[in-house]
């Protein structure tokens, strides 16, 4: 079965569901009248109908009609929404969870044995360099695996890790951008101190932090990008020198701990685990 011929539904229609549909409709994967979504407020609901062109329509009728379910609610709406579906009696389909820490044996407790798969997208998915990390469940087939990633790499780059590396996962490519927001801020109102307008010192610091990304991207390593920039008493050698004696790196990494934490604390707080 080709992508294209995919009947979609998505449960929960909230910021990234949407940012998901707009990348599939802008690469004319699946059309629009195969795709159809559920969300509780019925405002909210005709308005994402008259802006994205697509169906609202009935949990009873989505679980039915659809080929692949997204689930794009948060962690604490899927408890009474996994029970409603379990209750409904209709075969299940393959779903695709967007949840921050809900474990996919959470998901299996209530529903049997669907195919599963959990990604963590990032908010740079809107401007189609997200990066988006699946962990599959058994019993997805290599068919499914294939649909899963041609789905997510539409929003930027795909990478699979097993369910056990999801909190690292998404500490470093969920919570990622905002620790790089921080720094870029930091950068920008450095410069307006020492009297850059801050639109300048914002375009400065921005571009910056892009251009060091993608000669990683390119298969620079950042130990020789270090070395290579760092000549002996100059400019970045001094910021070096202090970055040293703050321990920036051994905080920065306290940082990425902390969110990892707090991923995993997420599964065990959710309302699916009580």
């Amino acid at each position: 079965m080709r992508i294209s011929e995919y009947h979609l539904g998505f449960l929960g229609f909230g910021s990234m569901a949407q940012v998901l549909f707009k990348a599939i409709d802008r690469a004319k994967l699946i059309s629009r009248s195969q795709i159809v979504f559920h969300r509780r407020d019925p405002d909210k609901a005709r308005k994402n109908e008259q802006e994205f062109g697509i169906t609202a329509t009935s949990l009873a009728h989505l679980l039915k009609t659809s080929d692949l379910v997204i689930l794009g609610v948060r962690p604490q709406q899927l408890a009474p929404l996994l029970k409603e579906m379990a209750d409904l009696k209709e075969p299940l389909k393959p779903l695709i969870s967007m949840a921050a820490g809900v474990q996919l044996k959470s998901y299996q407790e209530r529903l049997g044995e669907v195919p599963l798969i959990r990604v963590m997208p990032n908010v740079a998915s809107a401007v189609g360099e997200g990066m988006s990390v699946l962990a599959y469940g058994p019993k997805v087939p290599s068919a499914m695996r294939d649909v899963a990633e041609q789905l997510f790499s539409c929003m930027g780059e795909v990478m699979e890790v097993s369910e056990a590396l999801m909190d690292i996962s998404c500490a470093i490519a969920g919570s990622g951008p905002g620790f790089v927001f921080r720094l870029i801020e930091a950068m920008a109102q450095e410069g307006v101190s020492q009297g850059l307008s801050y639109e300048l010192g914002l375009k400065m610091a921005a571009q910056t932090f892009a251009g060091a990304a993608r000669l990683i991207l390119k298969g620079h390593l950042p130990e020789a990008l270090i070395a290579e920039i760092a000549t002996p008493n100059g400019t970045t050698e001094a910021g070096f020198r202090v970055m040293d004696q703050l321990d920036i790196d051994g905080m920065f990494k306290k940082v990425v701990t902390a969110a990892a934490r707090r991923s995993s604390s997420l599964a065990t707080q959710s309302m699916l685990s009580q």
